[in-house]
Order: structure tokens, then C-alpha cells, then sequence
């Protein structure tokens, strides 16, 4: 008890005799008989059950008189815990998410310190991320602090930082990449050590693989981002979108198509290509009206028929080499034998029958064609140009009739 200044307290034996300055004297022994006045000294015998009442009355005066009970009794040191440590294996600089805590049976918990075994302390916080952790095999310790100052024992619990393998886009891709207006698409990705990815255009988060169908309204270009150790690493690709596809065939103008001799003769009668028997080069010019594909048309493909020729002598192939197709503007075929040593390069190039036989997309046309969008004709000529002549004195040509000449096949859109 810790008394008030004008007050005495004494406590004897186990006559129980309690004094109070300045109040009654209360003599606590074991007869059952007694009484209390309110001056003087005074007894108050009880026993049994009574014993009980006279303590709760002794309580009672000793809270009237200003004294105050102290307590003897040591303090509890807290107990501390970790609830988790996720994850336990983690790549170098990524987070690790701490979560601790702790409990005293006589006051509150108010402090905490983490350390770890290789990087010392780590927080004071009961929860708390970090991305800093060196690389190895950690021992995490956490011991909490209650409010009289007393630390508890440390707890432990491991985590492992192993070293980081930067994150890579392994593929994306669109299929098809060129869409018409209202179709869909399908984009797929791949992406290896990523921790996460997303593609942008309002698409978000998504597995480290996997495809998702989008329908562009215009022409698009996806962004997709990894993340994971180190730098992020991006990858982009574009998404055409295009009107309905139009095809149109083109003939060639047989007014203004037909074949030149080396010597300067020619005719519209047909196409020529290859050489006399006087061993003299034979050339094939064409025209073609294009005045149909609209200004502004983007040319998707051009497919090349060849497949209409007939030999009436000797195959040139393969003694002349390959035939060639080389663009050349002309307004009349005088004089439009190409004398040039330096041949400028093919749009396309026919080595053999069978490749004549085949009409094929030609990615030379296709280009070239796309230039002249907009002017009324396309030309080119038609030359085996690694050698004039193959000097056996016999006619070796490709002949194409008047009727039967190349087609150009061409698909388009209007942006």
C-alpha cells in the first residue's frame, strides 16, 4: 500500500490489528464476537464466513482513508510470431512480403524489429515489403516490445533469394495481320521469366502465354510489356485494318504490246521472248490500262499468269538463263530494245516450265504496281537477260498470242 502523507498504516501479525492515523483501529483476531464504533480503538472479532466480510470492510476504509494498493507482481515479457513470409524462394530484386506480430498477457505489444542473418536489420514495422534482399539463403528473425520495455524472445523463419533470370518475349504475334473492317484477329504471345505481362489498347493483364481475339475498327499497333528481373522487356506489332478486298484482272493492251527484235523490228501480233536463228536477242513488251484501280487503292496482291505461253521451236530455257520482268515506260515499241549493259533488278524471274506454269503472287509487282496507283498504264518488258542469245543457230522462244497473254490479277483495298 502506498499511504497518503497524513496517514500511518500498521499491519500487525495474525492479530490482524490495522492502524489508521487519525481513523478507528481495526483488530482482526479468531473470536466470533465483536463491534465496531466509530471512536477509539475498536475490535471486531469474526471467524468463518464473517472473516470474509471484514476484509471486504477493511478494503472499503483503506480506500477511504487515501491509501493505494501496489502490486507486487514481475512483468510478463511478450511473445512474438511470424505469420508468413511470401514467397520463400524469390528472385534477386524481386518483393518479399513480411507479415509479423506478437501478444502480452499483461500489457500491449507497441515495438518490433526484423533482421535478417545476411542483411541486418530490415523494418520496425509488424508488416512490410521489401525487394532489397541480397542473394543466398536467408534466417529472418522478428521479436516484438511490450509497454513496460521488455523485448521477447526472437522467433525465425528462412526465405531463399536466388539469382535473377531477365525476363524475354519469346513471340507475337497477329493472325492475320491484315484484317478487313469489322473482322477479327488473333493475337498470341509467349513470354518467358515473367513475373507479369499485359498488352496495351485496353486489352490488360494476361498469362505469361496464351492469344485473345481482337477486332480493330482501324489500324492498330499492340504493345505488350513483361516484367520480371531486370530491365522490361516490349514487344510491338501492327494489326492492318482494311476495307473489303476488290480483285480485278488486267489485260494487256495488245495496241501497245508485242515483241522487238535486236534489230529494231517489231510487231503487235503477239509476244516473242528469246532468239532467232541468226542468234539475235528477242524482246516482249507489255501494256497494261490501270486506270481502273482507284487514287488512294492499297495493293494487297498481284498475282502473275504466265501460264498461257507455247513453244513453236526450241525451249530457251535453261541455255539463256532465267526470263526476266523489268519495268520500262515506252510510248511506241520502236526502238524500245533494251541495249543497257546494266540490267536493272527483276520484278520477277521464271527459270524453268514449271515455273511458267504456275501463276504466282510476285511481291515485285505487287511494289511496283503500287507506285503507279493513280497514272493510267503499267510497263514492262520481258528479257533473258543473263544471256541475249545461246549462239546455237536455232530459234529458242516463249510465244504468247495475241489473244492469250499475260494476265495480272490484282487485290486491292481503298483506305
Amino acid at each position: 500500500m502506498v499511504p497518503r502523507p497524513d496517514r500511518t498504516v500498521n499491519v500487525q501479525g495474525r492479530g490482524m490489528t490495522l492502524s489508521l492515523y487519525g481513523l478507528t483501529s481495526l483488530r482482526f483476531t479468531s473470536r466470533t464476537a465483536g463491534r465496531y464504533s466509530g471512536r477509539g480503538p475498536t475490535t471486531l472479532a469474526v471467524g468463518g464466513v464473517e472473516m470474509r466480510k471484514a476484509l471486504l470492510l477493511a478494503s472499503v476504509l483503506l480506500l477511504l482513508s487515501g491509501c493505494y494498493p501496489v502490486s507486487t507482481r514481475a512483468n510478463e515479457p511478450p511473445e512474438a510470431r511470424i505469420t508468413s513470409i511470401s514467397p520463400k524462394v524469390v528472385p534477386e530484386g524481386q518483393s518479399v512480403t513480411f507479415v509479423g506480430g506478437g501478444t502480452d498477457s499483461d500489457g500491449e505489444v507497441v515495438g518490433y524489429l526484423w533482421r535478417s542473418s545476411l542483411d541486418g536489420e530490415l523494418s520496425r514495422m509488424s508488416t512490410f515489403q521489401t525487394t532489397t534482399l541480397s542473394k543466398g539463403e536467408h534466417v529472418v528473425y522478428l521479436k516484438v516490445q511490450d509497454n513496460n520495455d521488455a523485448w521477447s524472445a526472437e522467433v525465425k523463419e528462412s526465405v531463399t533469394v536466388v539469382a535473377a533470370v531477365p525476363v524475354s518475349v519469346t513471340s507475337f504475334t497477329a493472325t492475320p495481320a491484315t484484317v478487313e473492317r469489322g473482322k477479327s484477329t488473333t493475337l498470341s504471345w509467349t513470354v518467358a521469366n515473367a513475373t507479369s505481362v499485359s498488352i496495351d489498347q485496353g486489352i490488360g493483364a494476361v498469362p505469361p502465354s496464351g492469344s485473345v481475339q481482337v477486332t480493330p475498327e482501324v489500324t492498330t499497333t499492340y504493345t505488350l510489356t513483361a516484367l520480371g528481373a531486370g530491365p522490361a522487356a516490349t514487344a510491338g506489332l501492327t494489326v492492318t485494318v482494311s476495307q473489303a478486298l476488290r480483285r480485278i484482272t488486267l489485260t494487256a493492251d495488245t495496241d501497245m504490246s508485242g515483241y522487238v527484235r535486236w534489230s529494231g523490228i517489231y510487231r503487235t501480233v503477239g509476244i516473242y521472248v528469246g532468239d532467232d536463228q541468226s542468234n539475235r536477242g528477242i524482246q516482249g513488251f507489255l501494256t497494261y490500262r490501270i486506270s481502273r484501280i482507284p487514287e488512294g487503292a492499297v495493293i494487297e496482291r498481284v498475282i502473275v499468269d504466265m501460264s498461257d505461253y507455247d513453244l513453236p521451236y526450241d525451249s530457251p530455257f535453261p541455255q539463256m538463263g532465267c526470263l526476266g520482268a523489268y519495268l520500262q515506260s515506252y510510248t511506241t515499241l520502236y526502238g524500245a530494245y533494251w541495249m543497257g549493259d546494266d540490267v536493272s533488278s527483276p520484278m520477277a524471274v521464271w527459270c524453268d516450265l514449271p515455273s511458267l506454269n504456275t501463276p504466282a503472287e510476285q511481291l515485285g509487282f505487287k511494289r511496283a504496281l503500287q507506285r503507279r496507283v493513280g497514272e493510267n498504264v503499267f510497263q514492262f518488258r520481258l528479257q533473258f537477260a543473263e544471256r541475249e542469245s545461246d549462239y546455237d543457230d536455232v530459234r529458242d522462244m516463249l510465244h504468247w498470242q495475241r489473244d492469250f497473254m499475260p494476265r495480272l490479277i490484282v487485290e486491292y483495298y481503298v483506305e
